[in-house]
């Protein structure tokens, strides 16, 4: 499976006072055409950050992001345009990210007439509409205005908002984890209708490692601003070979462990394995040398000096 976006030794720091904030380092992924790739970890491992500089929202300090061929990331504002329609992103909060005080069908329309300037009146009109059936609305949302809607349906606007421009990769940006449980199992079986229609590419970002599984075809980890462990779900859930991986699947798995402490602070993250200062299996090399992501077998990559295959957690 060709690889429709990599991101190449992509690394963000923030500064606040005199402090740096290492939110990414220098992290190589690939998301490959037509398939769900999960990313999970904790809130302030580095997720979002990965979301914003996809889409170029932030700018990476370092690296390259390469789609479809191109290295998006040299291109100036003016020439990524005709590349921002291709790849769209759906936000944790929909109402934050929609402007309230227009109503829906203008505001799709509105995509329609910055990204499709050729494009009739009617022929607008017909994608609207076609729009919001896609995402099981009717006709009449179009006149509604988003704070008459429900988180759910609210969501699905969201989601039509980044279909109706047919783009080839979404950045879902933990859509579902505002939304009750019942209404959330419909938004995910809704993205993996419009998946399987069109082909599309996902990239589904949550901390819920147990929805990422559910969806994806490969997982990847992260901690504290690196990939700990990648690889296809079944090798990921059948055999989890880094000890922060089993830690947060371990609530509905048959693994046993223990995740004590919060995330260390990005301001001032531990030397060696970023993870050593809550991980139970720690030995001092682990205090000392940061481990590389490394091949283990058949696409499953881990970064651990001593990765717990085969082993009971």
């Amino acid at each position: 499976m060709d690889s429709l976006l990599r991101l190449e030794g992509i690394r963000k720091e923030y500064k606040i006072g005199a402090e740096r904030i290492k939110a990414v380092w220098k992290i190589d992924l690939d998301i490959k055409k037509g398939e769900i790739l999960g990313l999970v970890g904790e809130s302030g491992s580095g997720k979002s950050t990965i979301a914003n500089i996809i889409t170029r929202l932030i700018t990476p300090d370092e690296g390259r992001i390469v789609f479809k061929g191109v290295e998006i990331s040299a291109l100036s504002e003016r020439a990524f345009r005709e590349y921002r329609r291709d790849i769209q992103m759906v936000f944790q909060d929909p109402y934050s990210s929609i402007n309230p005080k227009k109503k829906i069908g203008y505001l799709l329309n509105e995509c329609l007439l910055i990204h499709e300037k050729g494009m009739s009146k009617a022929e607008r009109m017909r994608r609207v509409m076609e729009s919001l059936e896609e995402v099981g609305l009717d006709a009449s949302y179009a006149e509604r205005y988003p704070d008459s809607l429900s988180g759910g349906q609210r969501q699905r606007v969201a989601i039509a908002l980044a279909l109706i421009l047919h783009p080839s990769l979404i950045v879902l940006d933990e859509p579902v984890s505002a939304l009750d449980v019942s209404v959330e199992a419909q938004i995910l079986n809704l993205l993996m209708d419009l998946r399987r229609k069109y082909g599309l590419t996902y990239l589904f970002i949550s901390h819920d490692l147990n929805v990422v599984s559910y969806l994806s075809d490969r997982i990847a980890v992260m901690y504290l601003g690196s990939i700990v462990e990648l690889g296809r779900v079944e090798d990921i859930i059948g055999n989890m070979a880094h000890p922060y991986t089993r830690a947060l699947f371990s609530a509905s798995s048959d693994v046993t462990a223990t995740l004590s402490g919060e995330i260390p602070s990005p301001l001032n993250p531990p030397p060696g394995c970023p993870f050593h200062t809550r991980c139970a299996f720690i030995e001092e090399r682990c205090k000392k040398e940061k481990p590389e992501l490394v091949e283990m077998e058949g696409g499953h990559y881990v970064s651990c000096h001593y990765p717990l295959y085969n082993k009971e957690g």
